[in-house]
C-alpha cells in the first residue's frame, strides 16, 4: 500500500516530521491550543443543543400559548412538525420551565365544542353519550372564555344537566346547575358586576340553566359574591387615596423622593338609626264655649276650650354599611437626602390637602424623613444565543492570538540566545588568531553573528579586523 503512494508524499512527511522535531515547543503549544479550541467548541455545541422542553407531548393549543410566552420572553425555541413538542437549548431548559410554572403555563387542556365535533361518533351511540360529549364541549368553551377574563388565571366549569326527580312527580325534573371555580391572578379581585356577568355568561351557554343556579367559588373555595364587595370597595378606596397622595408628592419633590402607604380600617358592622325632630310653628286655631241643659231631671253645665298648634315632624333614617371607613392611617416616608427639614414640616398639611374629604379629624398622618437605601440591585440580562456564541468565538480567537504572539516572541528570543551563544563560542575560538585570520573567518558569517563577535574585542583590535575585512571584501 505504501508503494502505491506518490514519491512526494514520503518526502513531505519526512520534512514535516523534521520541522516538528526542530520546533517542539511551538508545535506542542499549537497542539494544546487546538485541543482547547476543540473542547470549547464541543462544550458550546453540547450546551446549545436543542432538547425537548416537556417530558410528554402537548395539545397544539397548549403548545401555541407556550410559544406566545417564549416569544414575549425572547427565548429561542423550535416546534416539531406535529406542533405537540417544543425544543429549547439544554442550558436554558430549567430556567424556561421555572418561568412557565410561575406564569401558570401551559393551562390544562379542555376540549371545546369544535374539537368534540371533530371526533368520530358511532351511529349506534346512545343519546346520553352524545349529550355528555356536547356538554363537555360547552364546558370547554366556557373555560376558554373565562380564561380570557381580566384577572382570571384559570377556570374550571362543571355543568349538571336537568334530571328527573321522583319526589316531585313523574314528569318533574330537577333544574340544571353549574359550578365554576376561578383561580385569580395575584392581587386580582372580581367586582360584584363581574361576578354577575360571569353567572349570566355561564347560564346563557346551556339550555335550561339560570344565573341563580350558577355557583362561583375562588381558588380557596370561598364563595364569590358579597364577601368580595367589601374587599373591593375598601381596596379601591385605599388605592385611590394612596395614588392621590403619591402623585402630589412626586410633583413636589420628584419621583423616588417619597413613599406613601395608606391603611383603611372598616367598621365591620352594619348600623341603622332613626331620629325624629318636631318643629313648632305657633297657634293655628282655638275656640271656647259653654254648654248647659237638663237630662232626666238633672241640670248640667260644661265648658269647652280647644286649641290647635302647627308643627313639623322630620324623621331621619341613617344606615352605615359594613365597609364604611372607621379610621384612616397615612404613613409618608421621605428621602432625607432629597428633602430638607423645613419641607418635612409642611408635608403633613400637604397630605391632608391632597386626601381631601377622605381624611377626618381623628385620622392619623405620620411623616418621617429617612435616608433611602441605594438601589444596587442589577437585574442580570441573558445574552441571546447568537451573541453568546460570537463572544465565545471572539474570546477563543483572542486566546489563540495571544498564544501565537507568545510563541513567536519565545521563538525569536530562543534564536537570539542561540546566536549569542554561537558568537561567544566563535569568539573564544578566534581569540588567539591573527587579525587577518579573524577577518577572513568573520567575513563568511551572518551579519548578526559578526556583530556579536566584534563586540567582544577591544576597540583597537576591532578596528584592525574591520580594516582587513574591508580590504578582503574589496580584494
Amino acid at each position: 500500500m505504501l508503494a502505491n503512494l506518490p514519491p512526494i508524499v514520503p518526502r513531505v512527511l519526512g520534512q514535516t516530521v523534521s520541522w516538528l522535531v526542530r520546533r517542539k515547543t511551538p508545535a506542542l503549544a499549537a497542539g494544546c491550543a487546538l485541543s482547547v479550541l476543540l473542547i470549547i467548541v464541543a462544550v458550546s455545541s453540547r450546551m446549545n443543543a436543542l432538547t425537548p422542553l416537556f417530558a410528554a407531548p402537548l395539545h397544539p393549543s397548549q403548545t401555541l400559548e407556550v410559544e406566545r410566552a417564549l416569544t414575549i420572553w425572547n427565548e429561542p425555541f423550535m416546534a416539531d412538525a406535529q406542533h405537540t413538542q417544543l425544543f429549547v437549548p439544554a442550558l436554558h431548559r430549567r430556567d424556561v420551565l421555572l418561568r412557565l410554572t410561575l406564569a401558570g403555563l401551559p393551562h390544562r387542556f379542555v376540549p371545546t365544542t369544535s374539537e368534540v365535533l371533530e371526533q368520530q361518533e358511532s351511529a349506534f351511540a346512545p343519546q346520553s353519550s352524545v349529550d355528555d360529549r356536547r356538554r363537555a364541549g360547552i364546558e370547554g368553551d366556557l373555560v376558554a372564555g373565562l380564561r380570557r377574563s381580566n384577572g382570571v388565571a384559570d377556570a374550571t366549569v362543571v355543568i349538571a344537566p336537568a334530571v328527573a326527580d321522583p319526589l316531585l312527580g313523574d314528569d318533574a325534573r330537577a333544574p340544571a346547575s353549574a359550578s365554576v371555580q376561578l383561580v385569580m391572578q395575584s392581587g386580582a379581585v372580581l367586582s360584584p358586576s363581574a361576578i354577575s356577568g360571569m353567572k349570566r355568561f355561564v347560564a346563557a351557554a346551556y339550555p335550561g340553566l339560570t344565573p341563580e343556579r350558577v355557583v362561583i367559588v375562588d381558588g380557596t373555595g370561598s364563595l364569590a359574591g358579597a364577601s368580595q364587595v367589601t374587599v373591593d370597595r375598601a381596596g379601591a378606596r385605599e388605592q385611590r387615596l394612596q395614588s392621590s397622595i403619591q402623585s402630589a408628592l412626586d410633583e413636589v419633590f420628584g419621583a423616588g423622593a417619597a413613599i406613601v402607604r395608606v391603611s383603611l380600617r372598616s367598621s365591620g358592622l352594619e348600623r341603622t338609626s332613626q331620629s325624629t325632630r318636631v318643629t313648632p310653628h305657633g297657634l293655628l286655631e282655638s275656640d271656647s264655649g259653654k254648654e248647659h241643659g237638663s237630662d232626666g231631671g238633672k241640670h248640667f253645665e260644661r265648658d269647652r276650650d280647644r286649641t290647635r298648634y302647627a308643627y313639623d315632624t322630620v324623621v331621619e333614617h341613617q344606615a352605615s354599611h359594613a365597609d364604611a371607613v372607621a379610621h384612616v392611617a397615612v404613613a409618608v416616608f421621605l428621602d432625607a437626602r432629597k428633602v430638607t427639614t423645613d419641607q418635612v414640616a409642611s408635608v403633613k398639611d400637604l397630605v391632608r390637602a391632597a386626601a381631601g374629604a377622605d381624611l377626618a379629624a381623628g385620622d392619623d398622618v405620620a411623616v418621617q424623613a429617612l435616608p433611602f437605601a441605594a438601589d444596587q440591585s442589577v437585574t442580570p440580562r441573558r445574552l441571546p444565543a447568537n451573541v453568546s456564541r460570537f463572544v465565545a468565538v471572539a474570546v477563543v480567537a483572542l486566546c489563540l492570538c495571544a498564544g501565537g504572539w507568545y510563541l513567536r516572541s519565545s521563538h525569536v528570543t530562543t534564536q537570539m540566545n542561540e546566536r549569542q551563544t554561537a558568537a561567544a563560542m566563535l569568539g573564544v575560538a578566534l581569540e588567539r588568531e591573527l587579525p587577518q585570520t579573524t577577518a577572513y573567518v568573520l567575513s563568511s558569517m551572518p551579519p548578526t553573528v559578526r556583530a556579536n563577535v566584534l563586540r567582544e574585542y577591544p576597540p583597537e583590535l576591532r578596528q584592525q579586523i574591520e580594516r582587513h575585512m574591508n580590504g578582503h571584501a574589496h580584494g
